[in-house]
């Protein structure tokens, strides 16, 4: 049995990047995760993230990894042999300095990556739908109706200086709207005729960070502004980092910049939203990973100290 150290594991090492070896996890979940247990999956995530220090190889004990990913240690040695099986984990003992058994290096195997398995469809391929998307269809009609529904008549008269033939839900609705002169009885009223972006900064929650609407008050207005926050903290508690999301908010704004520039320069074809959160979604990843690799490099100096 081979010693536990840095020069094992390097000699272990299965893939030449973090990417490859994502890429080679990815598509095996693609093409075999039907076939693996909620065990099974667990453990195999667990033992992806602590493999970046050398890519592709960690090492740990069956009660660490029970302990870890909440499972017992039983389903942890089944889940083991389960992927040994399936020829995409090689388990390799070790020894202690004294001689005595060490425990196990895991050794993640490459295999048919995903982007290769995720080929883009030509359009001869495609058949035309013939059979109309009716969820589609009634959320897109649904969205048409709660919009006209909501239409100030005059003000779109005015402006396309046309007249307009609105539903009859939609003219129902015209005639039971309030009176200018009856604002001060309804107040609400008075703050839905304020449009968002007569709202300055001021306005926004405290949580919202004051960096992140220095950078975005210049090109939103305050309630996309507060759309943008909560997509960075969706990001955070999915991710959910060890590092402050305070700490990262040089990294958040980097990206937002990015983001706008790309959006300026036309080269995001998506809403910019949804591309933020991506963004912001893969740089946490990134960092994530870089905490655990750190936090394995630590462990690995702790077991050489003792």
């Amino acid at each position: 049995m081979d010693q536990l150290n840095y020069a094992t594991l390097k000699n272990y090492e299965s893939f030449t990047s973090i990417n490859e070896m994502d890429q080679a996890v990815r598509g095996f979940l693609y093409k075999c995760k039907s076939s693996l247990s909620d065990g099974a999956l667990k453990v195999l995530h667990f033992l992806w993230r602590y493999s970046v220090k050398v890519v592709g190889v960690s090492f740990a004990k069956y009660d660490t990894i029970a302990t870890g990913v909440s499972v017992s240690r039983r389903t942890v040695i089944r889940a083991v042999k389960a992927l040994e099986e399936m020829n995409f984990i090689k388990k390799i003992p070790t020894a202690r300095m004294n001689g005595k058994q060490g425990v196990n290096l895991y050794v993640i195997q490459p295999f048919e990556q995903i982007d290769s398995l995720l080929q883009p469809v030509s359009p001869q391929d495609v058949t035309a739908t013939v059979t109309p998307n009716k969820a589609e269809n009634k959320q897109s009609s649904l969205c048409e109706k709660n919009h006209l529904n909501r239409m100030n008549v005059k003000k779109i008269n005015q402006h396309h200086n046309q007249p307009i033939d609105l539903p009859k839900q939609a003219q129902t609705d015209e005639k039971l709207k309030p009176n200018p002169s009856m604002t001060e009885q309804q107040p609400n009223a008075a703050i839905h005729s304020v449009p968002w972006h007569q709202l300055d900064t001021s306005f926004l929650p405290n949580y919202v960070h004051k960096d992140f609407i220095q950078a975005a008050k210049a090109f939103f207005p305050v309630n996309m502004i507060h759309k943008l926050w909560t997509r960075i903290h969706l990001a955070f508690n999915k991710i959910n980092p060890e590092t402050p999301l305070d700490n990262l908010m040089e990294t958040i704004l980097f990206d937002f910049k990015q983001t706008v520039f790309k959006y300026k320069s036309g080269k995001i074809h998506s809403t910019f939203e949804g591309y933020f959160y991506k963004v912001v979604y893969s740089r946490l990843q990134v960092i994530q990973k870089q905490e655990n690799r750190d936090n394995w490099y630590k462990q690995l100096l702790a077991g050489f100290d003792d």
